[in-house]
């Protein structure tokens, strides 16, 4: 016992890079090995998975890329689980950006990596109409035609040209709006695709903006909401997968245990070391 307590008394002046050297393994160790945890998906989540199980097989589900690097951590693997169980379904979608030229580019890319697995090919089960700034009032012209508002994808390949969109030529040809996001751009799909067609919307977001969403699932303005990176674990946990988000939050997990116990032991090394027995150790 006193040996462990003179321990505890030197951890105080451990090296710090040896702490952060175990971050970052208890970070790292958890994605490379793909372990995974137990995850209950919440009732926003099991909404969501619903919401695209749900999407009429003659529609398209609209994915609306809203982010870039700075949240891709929260937001791909949001993006990835669904864009799985899209393909799973065989169902069809399209990609655009209102706020973030990255996003679409992200967007495509996983489209392209995931649908390798299902045969999907471009332009026949997935289109990128790209980044168009202009909030409510472009998707409120998109709803209204979507050949007018976007008459070429990223590719510069008239929609005409593109078997898909032959059928795509407004928001009623759209069965879902699926928003991947960390800023405040849901209202301008609420009041377009919501207020004025009653196309459903599902929102993946960032942790730090989940509050603000609920007020709108509250609403029924929201069907589900995939919250932060645990909503992506849940959305995997839903389709049996062990992707980025389950890996994510068991490295997430584990580091916060961490962090946990050296804050235990370096505050009952503090105490120990003031005590008058102190002296002897």
């Amino acid at each position: 016992m006193e040996d462990f307590a003179h321990w505890l008394v030197r951890f105080q002046d451990i090296d710090r890079r040896y702490i952060y050297l175990a971050v970052a393994a208890t970070l790292t160790l958890p994605i490379v090995l793909q372990l995974r945890m137990p995850q209950i998906p919440t009732p926003p989540t099991q909404a969501a998975f619903k919401a695209v199980e749900n999407v009429p097989d003659e529609k398209v589900v609209l994915i609306a890329a809203d982010f870039d690097t700075g949240t891709v951590g929260e937001n791909g693997p949001q993006l990835r689980t669904v864009l799985e169980h899209l393909m799973r379904r065989k169902k069809k979608f399209v990609i655009l950006s209102l706020i973030a030229p990255q996003g679409v580019t992200i967007a495509e890319l996983y489209s392209r990596t995931i649908g390798e697995k299902y045969g999907y090919k471009y332009g026949r089960d997935y289109v990128n109409l790209g980044y168009l700034p202009g909030g409510a009032p472009t998707l409120e012209r998109m709803g209204r035609s979507v050949w007018e508002t976007f008459p070429t994808d990223t590719k510069r390949i008239p929609l005409s040209e593109l078997p898909m969109m032959r059928q795509v030529r407004s928001a009623q040809d759209i069965g879902l709006v699926a928003i991947f996001t960390g800023s405040g751009v849901l209202p301008s799909y609420v009041q377009t695709f919501w207020a004025q067609f009653k196309v459903p919307l599902i929102e993946g977001c960032t942790g730090i903006i989940v509050p603000e969403l609920f007020p709108y699932l509250e609403a029924k303005q929201l069907v589900g909401i995939l919250p932060g990176l645990k909503g992506a674990a849940e959305y995997e946990a839903l389709l049996q997968q062990n992707g980025l988000g389950m890996r994510g939050m068991v490295a997430q997990s584990v580091a916060h245990a961490l962090v946990i116990i050296l804050i235990l032991l370096g505050n009952l090394g503090m105490w120990l070391s003031r005590r008058p027995s102190a002296q002897r150790l």
